[in-house]
């Protein structure tokens, strides 16, 4: 079911998903834990045969979990959960218009164009983008929210355009994601972080989301702090109705 070689820089782990039983991963997951190679190639059976890179034994046990028994709920007892992720120097093992719009961030030294979604755009992650500009008064609002993230209704991309950030029709999850917009440019840095959030839209249909995003600081050509965030999306599950939300933390 599964095959692992281990050498000196990291370990091949080739296997059939649609095979390997409960007994085999835990087995797995042992035997690796002892070593705990810096990285993996993991090559999996779909069909056909396909390779991925993988950081570390963290994230191959979420991604062997993912592809055994599809993407889960971890934190289903939280409303909004984040966690800060290491990015790789060569950006082989993030998704490709992450690594893409990293190299926009760096070529531009962080500065945005007059056109502000051109780095996006030129990216291929426009769709999924939130970009956040500080207002006046400090506060930082949505300038420009991509296509495809509906979560608060068909129209959501552009209703809340030019309103803050933390006053979005969920509080809790527009607080928590205002919380790291704002904290984008003291850090100065590229953020990656894997997250995973029940997110309530005014329609009444709410999101259990489980995604990666990818935090970037900018500034423009005359000093105005902007923020933005993209996302990739890995797995959700919608419901219609309280009564409907609980099972949302354990369905993909």
């Amino acid at each position: 079911m599964i095959e692992v070689a281990v050498g000196e820089f990291g370990a091949r782990v080739r296997m059939r998903p649609a095979i390997a039983s409960s007994r085999a991963l835990s087995e797995l997951f042992f035997q690796l834990g002892d070593l705990r190679p810096p990285r993996f190639v993991l090559s999996h059976f779909q069909g056909f045969w396909r390779e991925e890179l993988v950081p570390g034994y963290t994230p191959l046990t979420r991604r062997v979990e993912e592809l055994v028994y599809g993407v889960r709920s971890r934190h289903p007892e939280k409303a909004f959960h984040a966690e800060d992720q290491p990015l790789d120097p060569d950006q082989s093992l993030i998704p490709a218009p992450f690594a893409r719009l990293l190299r926009e961030w760096a070529a531009r030294g962080g500065q945005l164009p007059s056109n502000t979604v051109l780095p996006f755009r030129r990216s291929g992650c426009l769709g999924r983008t939130t970009l956040v500009a500080e207002a006046g008064d400090s506060r930082m609002v949505i300038a420009f929210r991509g296509r495809h993230l509906t979560h608060y209704g068909a129209a959501g991309w552009t209703r809340y355009v030019g309103q803050p950030v933390d006053r979005q029709p969920d509080l809790r999850f527009s607080s928590a994601a205002s919380a790291i917009y704002a904290e984008a440019h003291l850090r100065n840095v590229p953020i990656l972080q894997s997250c995973e959030g029940t997110i309530a839209a005014p329609s009444g249909v709410g999101r259990r989301s489980i995604y990666d995003r990818l935090i970037l600081p900018w500034r423009t050509a005359d000093g105005r702090r902007m923020v933005s965030g993209v996302s990739h999306l890995r797995g959700r599950a919608d419901w219609r109705d309280v009564a409907n939300a609980a099972q949302s933390a354990s369905i993909s």
